[in-house]
């Protein structure tokens, strides 16, 4: 692997730009941030009712598998999450940005040389610090 968005783009979606993936238990946390900023930039751009908007924001999105409700809270994009699914740059622009954003953005050779930076990586991007870090690391090593 060249570079870590290679690597990811194969653990979350293996490769596939249109892939999306619900997390219900994203969606019954936020059922009740009736005011969210990130809901409700949602609802204005796409349009939609409340409940479509919790939808969208606890899905996750693309290549990368960026959940709705981080695409909009980190403003990484602007335009709806179909025209995202089709637009495989958007999709790598907005994955730059989140990972400079949660400071992660961690080259392939720091991550091969620090595994403290690789669960870094695992606890900031995807939230399981220990399964998802030794998916990078099998594919660091091959």
């Amino acid at each position: 692997m060249k570079e870590l968005k290679d690597i990811i783009k194969l653990i979350e979606s293996s490769n596939n730009p249109q892939a999306v993936r619900f997390e219900p238990h994203f969606y019954e946390r936020l059922k009740s941030r009736t005011n969210d900023t990130a809901v409700l930039k949602i609802r204005e751009i796409h349009k939609c009712t409340y409940y479509t908007a919790l939808m969208i924001a606890s899905t996750s999105w693309g290549l990368f598998q960026i959940m709705g409700y981080n695409l909009y809270f980190y403003n990484l994009i602007d335009t709806t999450v179909f025209d995202f699914l089709f637009n495989e740059e958007l999709q790598e622009q907005a994955f730059k940005k989140f990972i400079e954003k949660r400071r992660i953005n961690f080259t392939i050779e720091e991550l091969k040389s620090d595994p403290e930076k690789v669960r870094r990586f695992a606890r900031y991007y995807n939230g399981d610090e220990i399964r998802y870090a030794r998916k990078i690391e099998k594919l660091l090593r091959g």
